[in-house]
């Protein structure tokens, strides 16, 4: 009978925890149409604007999307807010033609705007176009800011800029790569606000560290997304306190479920248990730095390289792109002079092993390097190509953030031009330290 009775109270209290999980549901948001100041802006570069914005909140997956053609001023911002909060305070109704800047809404068009969970105001508070002296490049400068409004609270939830930058052979050009620019840091900026960050549940914990997640690909989740593991804990004071006390890392993604892989707190994850999502711009950043050995003959320390690289992280799981700059230090002549600053540019992929806070990564990439002019009476050559493989084992020692040590093998072939028969090629095996961080 007591058997029973544990059994029985086990079951009530994983049923429990399942039931007190937060899980995001889409939520319904109006995108007011982008509006702009008095500046000449091409034609359809408003156009190509909206359709980034728009795209951007239908590609996140937590959303209900309603597009809207109307434009608001960042003057109207303030005055559409404060009635909306009068209408919800006093139910007022709507006159059957309401102005607010140079717009007109009817009733019904006003009540099916704010029937929804949250409004976007966006406007071009900045654009700047500038052409090079022989007319051949134009560079175009936008600055666009975004308000969320809470439709229920009569408040603003969220206010922030987007600069861009775009360069072509011509203004609509320049003008179409600073729109496109818009969606990977207005896709971050979204999620890092907390009313949209998404909260979900472990739904089955299993052998080897993984574990079900309720939500998927309908609610926008990727590979390589991170989840914290919450549990409340509660305080003798009576108060309750959420602690991190896990880190999931999405492995594969379904339309309804994904599956994740514990880094830490295994022995403390269990079915029932909340996840709230940790907002990553999507890359991971590394500054290492390297001794070369040559191995012909006697091992001799032949050079060192200071670098840095990123790899791409939402979006990927095991094998992620890499690329990276790598500076070259008292390698590749005979006299150890270089006329120039050398500079080594590089691309691959790596290979992301993952077992627990320990994460082995192989990986290989191929480049060239260059003598960047750093005097008036120096020009720019390039010099080697050639290629690294190694292999980094990673520690994380915090949720942000990897040390790592590497060996691996590089070799660059010089390229020998006239003017620089002194060049050299160099390589061998090496060794490095770094530390990456997880942006």
């Amino acid at each position: 009978m007591k058997k029973i009775l544990l059994i029985l109270t086990a079951a009530l209290m994983l049923t429990t925890a399942a039931g007190a999980q937060e899980v995001s549901e889409k939520k319904e948001i109006a995108v007011f149409a982008l509006n702009y100041y008095d500046w000449s802006v091409p034609s359809g570069a408003l156009g190509m604007v909206d359709q980034q914005i728009v795209s951007v909140f239908n590609k996140l997956g937590r959303f209900n999307v309603k597009g809207l053609n109307y434009r608001l001023s960042a003057d109207s911002v303030d005055e559409f807010a404060e009635y909306i909060k009068k209408a919800n305070e006093s139910n007022l109704v709507v006159d059957e033609k309401y102005r607010l800047g140079e717009e007109t809404f009817t009733e019904a068009e006003f009540q099916r705007l704010t029937g929804s969970f949250i409004i976007v105001i966006p406007v071009l508070t900045y654009y700047e176009s500038t052409v090079s002296g022989d007319g051949t490049e134009w560079e175009v400068q936008l600055q666009t800011s975004f308000t969320f409004i809470s439709v229920q609270d009569s408040g603003t939830i969220a206010h922030f800029l987007v600069d861009t930058y775009g360069n072509g052979d011509s203004q609509r050009e320049a003008a179409q790569e600073a729109s496109s620019s818009i969606a990977t840091q207005l896709d971050y900026e979204i999620r890092i606000i907390e009313e949209f960050r998404l909260k979900t549940g472990i739904l089955e914990v299993m052998p080897g560290g993984r574990v079900l997640i309720e939500l998927g690909s309908d609610m926008g989740i990727m590979q390589g997304d991170e989840f914290s593991v919450i549990n409340p804990r509660q305080l003798s004071s009576g108060h309750t306190v959420n602690e991190v006390s896990g880190l999931v890392v999405v492995s594969e993604v379904q339309p309804e479920v994904s599956y994740g892989r514990l880094l830490y707190g295994g022995k403390s994850v269990f079915p029932g248990d909340q996840l709230t999502e940790i907002p990553r711009f999507g890359a991971d950043a590394s500054v290492y730095v390297r001794g070369m050995f040559d191995i012909i003959g006697d091992v001799e320390f032949s050079g060192a390289a200071v670098g840095v690289r990123t790899s791409a992280s939402r979006g990927f799981y095991g094998l992620r792109p890499v690329v990276g700059l790598e500076v070259p230090v008292g390698v590749g002549t005979a006299n150890n002079y270089w006329p120039g600053l050398p500079l080594s540019v590089y691309g691959g992929g790596e290979f992301m092993w993952y077992f627990g806070r320990l994460q082995i990564e192989p990986n290989i990439s191929l480049g060239a390097t260059g003598l960047v002019p750093i005097q008036d009476d120096e020009q720019f050559y390039l010099t080697h190509v050639g290629g690294t493989m190694g292999l980094a084992v990673n520690w994380m020692v915090s949720d942000n953030m990897r040390v790592f040590a590497e060996g691996g093998y590089t070799y660059w072939f010089s390229l020998v031009p006239d003017i620089l028969t002194q060049v050299q090629s160099f390589g061998g095996i090496f060794g490095g330290l770094g530390v990456t961080f997880k942006l």
